[in-house]
């Protein structure tokens, strides 16, 4: 209650008491000052005291209206005084915040920054404003700005724990790197529908999911997938043919190629699990008993890489090389002047070199691209070692050895440190039977196969392990209002390997680990599938560099092209833009191979070349992802450039500012140079490039080596957001109100919170 209100109540209660107060010796005092005759106590009675009992009964009778009429005066008063100061500010605050909300809704995002600022400059203390701006910010690719803004609302409200999830995941330093240590969480359960029996492999397969190869009982083996969540989601039995013996799986793009230690032959899986008895659809299996091309005895493990799979044929004591359409390439094994192969087991490649491990000489073997021994590390731990892999994260392979455990070594043959078993809950130490396999998923939580004892031990990170989840709204769509759209990205790590790189997105969250409230109020039937519908759809805005080196490039440009455009869909849009002395817009977004590829011969016409387009560069990548913003589908922005790469020359925007903007609207941008003799030369140009491909979540390609599987890549990459879909509580009357929004997510022994809101159209 104001000031004046409170005194003014007080003082009209005291002017009260001092009515009901008066007595007959007041008057008396009053009357003898006076000069006047005492009056007798009979005329006191008589005439007085009736005239008092009259004004105190007139002021019990109307007590209550005097305090409303005295409490509507105050707050006429207060209206009065206060109104012009905080009242219509804060009303002219609100209006600038709509204009600034539906900006941001339309990704108009500097126009948004202008007009939050606006809302700000009026009202400083004005928080949602502030968080909006920095969310804008952010999305414009201005994390410092961001990163300001988000610190001055910490210092305003240090009790908000969003402020300082979103201020870690905006990456403000390298990833903590601890020791690696990992606390038991649990054993994967072995449920109704999804058994697994004698373990041999588990390893990742797209979107965050995890799979256990077990040869099961009675000779019948299984493959069981589970979700990023750690629930089973599918038991396979059959592939191109009955799984027997399944000892290891990788994958390419497309497929999952599962070796069969029993049949000697390699299962192909097609990525499309959905369709119904799926493996009838599956491309038929490779290999057969023996010893020549194609030929396996007891194939076990295998590793992929560009191109090609790599299979450890360990019964024939080599290698072989098959191409991703199941044709023969080479076959690898040791010289002849020196030891022979010794049971090849466990497979790791990457485009450099093969890592294998020997379970007959005890050994781990690394070989170069082609096959050659490079280095043979062979350390007392070695008794029998099984599968191994590669933990990015710490740099250390990850060995699964039947006597001695998991050995994680360096690439220097050094065992670091080992797990020989678990502590269970009840207290005692479990040591594993004959651990086959071991891997991290996306998330550092070890997973280990132990074929001796039929279990699957899952390990946490200790840091980690009760940790929070980064939970980000980006951005909601109320156009079809009270149907709503919130889109979100969940990640369970905001440093990935270190602040250059991607953060690890949670892709395969299902409804009901999300939670929606609306002023408090929880909706329900939620929805996460609106996004799956452009699953299928291409969106790519082409920027060339007209300059007159690429000009030399004119006849080679469309083959280049070719390997996107061969493979349009009726529903893929292409979009081309071209810079040189100005950046330009040389086609709508279209699905014509052939307008697209006229598109960019126009623009090359000699009349349209520039000697340097450095000066251009940084605006014409700014605004081909700026394009893409507002579509759906599968979104890349490919750069064809002659090579002329100079980071402290791109101006407007620097190249930080690029990567940011990209990053933030998770759309990759792929470079294909053609490296002009004249610009290979230059220090730092290719590495430039190459840089600002990878910190995107693209790829560097050289022009005339392109990789012909470039559209597959681009069709392959994730959905990193969720759209939730739900009815609002919210009436159409309360049109032009605010709602405030809060959304969590949770994953495993993990939360994550963000506020957000919107305005009701």
């Amino acid at each position: 209650m104001p000031y004046y209100v409170a005194s003014f109540m007080v003082r009209r209660s005291t002017e009260i008491g001092d009515a009901r107060s008066v007595t007959p010796q007041g008057v008396r005092q009053s009357t003898e000052n006076a000069g006047m005759k005492r009056p007798s106590p009979a005329v006191i009675r008589s005439s007085v005291l009736p005239a008092m009992r009259e004004r105190r009964s007139l002021l019990l009778r109307y007590r209550s209206l005097l305090i409303v009429l005295a409490i509507v005066l105050t707050a006429g008063v207060g209206y009065a005084v206060f109104y012009p100061t905080l009242g219509t500010r804060q009303n002219l605050a609100e209006e600038e915040f709509q204009k600034a909300w539906l900006l941001y809704q339309d990704r108009k995002y500097d126009a948004a920054i202008e007009k939050f600022s606006q809302a700000l400059l009026i009202n400083p203390q004005f928080h949602w404003a502030r968080r909006f701006l920095a969310q804008a910010y952010y999305m414009s690719g201005q994390t410092s700005e961001a990163i300001e803004e988000l610190e001055t609302l910490a210092r305003a409200m240090p009790h908000d724990m969003t402020l300082r999830n979103r201020l870690e995941a905006l990456n403000l330093g390298e990833a903590p790197q601890g020791d690696g240590s990992t606390e038991f969480l649990r054993v994967v359960p072995r449920s109704q529908g999804y058994r697994y029996n004698r373990p041999t492999f588990i390893g990742t397969l797209q979107s965050d999911q995890m799979a256990v190869l077990s040869l099961g009982n009675f000779e019948i083996g299984n493959m069981v997938s589970y979700s990023a969540q750690g629930d089973p989601v599918e038991n396979r039995h059959r592939v191109s043919g009955r799984l027997n013996y399944p000892m290891a799986f990788a994958q390419s793009d497309s497929e999952i190629w599962i070796t069969d230690f029993r049949d000697d032959k390699i299962h192909r899986l097609d990525k499309n699990s959905q369709r119904y008895l799926s493996y009838l659809f599956n491309p038929a299996a490779v290999g057969s008993t023996g010893e020549a091309e194609l030929q396996f005895r007891a194939p076990a493990g295998i590793c992929h890489r560009a191109g090609e799979f790599i299979v450890a044929d360990s019964g024939n004591n080599r290698l072989q090389r098959i191409d991703e359409s199941g044709k023969f390439i080479s076959t690898i094994s040791r010289p002849e002047d020196s030891d022979a192969m010794q049971t090849p087991f466990g497979l790791w490649c990457d485009e450099n070199s093969i890592w294998l491990t020997e379970s007959g000489a005890g050994r781990v073997t690394e070989l170069d691209r082609y096959g050659n021994v490079v280095k043979e590390f062979s350390p007392p731990e070695f008794k029998k070692p099984r599968h191994i892999t590669w933990d990015e994260d710490q740099q250390l392979f990850a060995i699964a050895d039947e006597s001695s455990g998991i050995l994680f070594m360096n690439t220097s043959g050094l065992i670091v440190r080992k797990t020989t078993g678990y502590s269970s809950p009840a207290g005692k130490f479990v040591t594993f039977a004959r651990p086959y396999a071991a891997t991290f998923d996306a998330f550092r939580n070890l997973y280990v196969a132990d074929y001796g004892s039929s279990e699957v031990v899952q390990f946490a990170p200790a840091s980690e392990k009760f940790g929070q989840l980064y939970l980000q709204v980006e951005k909601i769509n109320a156009a079809k209002f009270p149907s709503l759209g919130v889109y979100v990205t969940v990640s369970a790590s905001p440093y990935a390997q270190g602040k250059s790189a991607l953060p690890q997105y949670l892709t395969e969250l299902r409804p009901e680990d999300f939670k929606i409230f609306e002023n408090d109020a929880s909706v329900g039937n939620l929805g996460t599938q609106y996004l799956g519908q452009f699953d299928q759809i291409l969106q790519v805005v082409i920027v060339l560099s007209r300059s007159r080196r690429m000009g030399e490039y004119e006849t080679q440009i469309p083959w280049v092209l070719d390997h996107l455009l061969t493979r349009i869909r009726e529903k893929d849009r292409y979009r081309v833009m071209s810079h040189g002395s100005d950046v330009r817009t040389e086609s709508d977004f279209i699905a014509s191979r052939l307008k697209i590829l006229q598109s960019v011969k126009l623009s090359l016409n000699e009349s349209n070349l520039s000697d340097t387009t450095i000066g251009s560069m940084s605006s014409a990548l700014y605004d081909g992802v700026g394009e893409l913003i507002s579509r759906e589908g599968k979104r890349a922005v490919i750069y064809l450039t002659d090579g002329a790469a100079e980071d402290d020359a791109l101006t407007p925007f620097s190249k930080e500012r690029i990567v940011d903007y990209a990053r933030a609207n998770h759309i990759p941008v792929h470079v294909v140079s053609f490296e002009h003799p004249q610009l290979t030369a230059v220090a730092g140009a290719r590495e430039a490039l190459q840089d600002l491909a990878k910190r995107t979540g693209g790829k560097y390609h050289r022009a005339l080596e392109i990789d012909a599987n470039i559209d597959a890549q681009l069709r392959g990459q994730k959905e990193v957001r969720y759209a939730l879909t739900y009815q609002s509580f919210a009436r159409k009357q309360m049109r032009g109100q605010y709602v405030d929004l809060r959304v969590s997510a949770r994953f495993r022994e993990r939360r994550g919170l963000d506020l957000s809101g919107y305005f009701i159209p």
